[in-house]
């Protein structure tokens, strides 16, 4: 099974919002943006709240991962009277291998042959509250009707007055196959000095968690073993074969742990840790139960992993917990990784690193994670990157915020700076993202000086995408037509070659104008308008370079719900379709056109 779709009503600041995961249906990796206090985190904490049947985290009692009081749940402006209930609605996508396991049950053990033919099935998890209290809660399901063995034609839905047992046998079944949530608040917590394998009273959850943390090192090694069988017996056994097994088998575990965290930290990093490894000690507590300790070895000494750096300790346990979770035997595929601003307090190199590694993380799963980071902002990305706005809080009065308007919203990012397109705080990191730094410009040997960032994405697209035009050609924005005093300054004092490329309207030849009277005749020929390029060009601006027609249907290829050309839009669209290398059918005469232009200023500049 699959996540397909969650619908969450009357939870904290949620009053009704649906996230469909289907709207990228090729998206594995979903980021969340907005302001603080705009809600992010609230969302995560509700799909945590649908988790079923799984232990997952909550037995690490990390802060916020689970729920200890569900008054706290009840919707922020309905506190002080909420008789109501809070649900969440989660759409499933089954795969073959679902329906066929539902189908082999039912031939198997009941008076059914087949269910009919469905493609999702749907979970509801209700919670019940009066006087704003809790009450109870109750799960449902439904989206399966099953045929007789007899009648190949006629379904008959399922439910609590309709074959009670059938339907609850088969739940039981779906809810086996739907695949874990697992919410990550943070990784700041301390990792275990040592592992108990076995316990003398019954195992707390957090024992049961750590175990199978152990279980799943083992499984990773393909050579069917297992706990109780291969660790315990052979740690407690006296016999010299058992031993040498067991040594054996320790040194596997070390070597592969050492591996999976290791290689994966020198992709994250780019670099690697030299003589550093894991090490597995085991042995008998004072009860004669058996133990395993995870340690550090370096060139300086032993470490617990507790007394290494935050960073070492952060990046550790996230590539430990996450790396061997998919060795899971029996264990439903397409985890969902939940991660609340993850690696936020690191440096912003370790935030970078961690987004590359979120890729190789996944395999058939999922992950969710929020930020208001630009660091953790990948616009290959874009089409599955979320908004969230809380509309109780106003842009331009923060302090004002008025908690009976909560209501928190999320909406496609592209649909967002759609219909919000002058409210860019809430997207700003993907903004900053997207936005050109330029280089040291002491470094470029020759240079073209554009009016602004507007220009030399368009240049650069059509240089490097369009008319994947080969020769070098250096480009830098200025923030204006007006603003480029000092680059022409330094590269005058530096001796460097440069040109100054403006439009040819008004304010371009008036700055045209400007520049040559306060440099002199030494930039004369280096001071250009588009006119210079092409003589029937005059008052002509860069993007009159395009031909009409060809702006709104471009800008659809990324705002696809736009119906008229708005040129914050199209601009973005250019800086998109730059990052990701994405082609367009423009007509010949534009590309023409800005094949003159790019040809006339690689010339110029030789």
């Amino acid at each position: 099974m699959k996540y397909k779709q969650f619908i969450i009503k009357n939870f904290k600041g949620i009053e009704d919002m649906t996230f469909d995961l289907d709207k990228s249906p090729n998206a594995n990796i979903y980021t969340l943006v907005g302001l603080n206090e705009s809600g992010k985190t609230t969302i995560l904490e509700a799909m945590n709240l649908f988790s079923i049947g799984n232990v997952g985290l909550k037995a690490l009692k990390i802060p916020g991962s689970s729920v200890s009081d569900y008054d706290e749940l009840i919707p922020i402006s309905k506190r002080d009277n909420f008789n109501g209930i809070i649900k969440i609605d989660v759409t499933l996508t089954l795969e073959n291998e679902d329906t066929a396991e539902l189908n082999k049950y039912l031939f198997k053990n009941t008076e059914f042959k087949n269910i009919k033919p469905t493609k999702t099935l749907s979970f509801h998890k209700a919670f019940h509250y009066k006087d704003s209290k809790y009450i109870n809660s109750k799960l449902t399901w439904s989206g399966l009707s099953v045929c007789k063995k007899s009648n190949s034609k006629k379904y008959t839905a399922l439910g609590d007055k309709y074959h009670p047992e059938t339907n609850l046998s088969l739940s039981g079944i779906c809810l086996k196959l739907i695949p874990n949530i697992l919410y990550f608040p943070n990784f700041l917590f301390d990792f275990p000095a040592q592992i108990a394998l076995e316990t003398k009273e019954k195992s707390t959850p957090k024992d049961l968690f750590y175990i199978s943390l152990v279980q799943d090192i083992l499984n990773s090694l393909d050579n069917d073993t297992n706990i109780s069988t291969h660790l315990i017996n052979r740690i407690k056994s006296k016999e010299r074969g058992n031993k040498r097994s067991l040594e054996r088998l320790i040194q596997l575990m070390e070597k592969k742990v050492t591996e999976v965290v290791f290689e994966a930290w020198n992709v994250i990093f780019k670099r690697k840790i030299l003589d550093t490894k894991v090490i597995i000690n085991y042995d008998l507590d004072e009860n004669g139960l058996v133990y395993l300790e995870f340690a550090i070895e370096a060139n300086d000494g032993i470490y617990q992993i507790n007394e290494r750096s935050l960073g070492f300790k952060w990046f550790f346990i996230f590539l430990l917990f996450t790396q061997f979770r998919p060795f899971r035997k029996d264990s439903p595929q397409g985890i969902i990784f939940l991660f609340d601003e993850p690696a936020s307090n690191l440096h912003s190199s370790a935030q970078k690193q961690l987004l590359k590694s979120f890729e190789n993380l996944i395999g058939n799963g999922k992950i969710i994670y929020t930020t208001h980071s630009h660091h953790l902002i990948n616009p290959h990305w874009l089409e599955s990157t979320y908004v969230v706005k809380n509309e109780g809080l106003r842009l331009e009065k923060m302090e004002e915020y008025d908690i009976k308007k909560t209501n928190i919203i999320i909406q496609p990012y592209k649909q967002f700076a759609s219909t919000h397109p002058h409210n860019t705080a809430y997207f700003q990191p993907i903004l900053d993202v997207l936005d050109y730094v330029p280089s040291n410009l002491e470094n470029v040997p020759n240079c073209v000086f554009l009016e602004g960032k507007n220009d030399y994405y368009t240049l650069s697209y059509f240089k490097d995408v369009i008319l994947e035009i080969d020769f070098d050609l250096n480009l830098s924005p200025s923030t204006s037509s007006s603003n480029m005093d000092v680059l022409i300054s330094l590269y005058l004092g530096w001796g460097k070659n440069f040109l100054v490329l403006l439009d040819s309207d008004k304010e371009g030849k008036t700055q045209e104008a400007r520049y040559k009277e306060s440099f002199g005749i030494s930039v004369e020929d280096q001071i250009l308008t588009l006119e210079h390029i092409q003589a029937s060009w005059k008052k002509v601006a860069m993007e009159k370079l395009f031909k009409p027609e060809e702006l709104l249907s471009f800008q659809k290829t990324i705002y696809q719900d736009t119906t008229e050309f708005n040129k914050t839009h199209f601009n973005r669209s250019i800086q998109e379709s730059l990052v990701k290398k994405q082609k367009f059918d423009f007509s010949e005469q534009t590309k023409e056109n800005f094949s003159r232009v790019l040809l006339f200023l690689y010339s110029k500049l030789k």
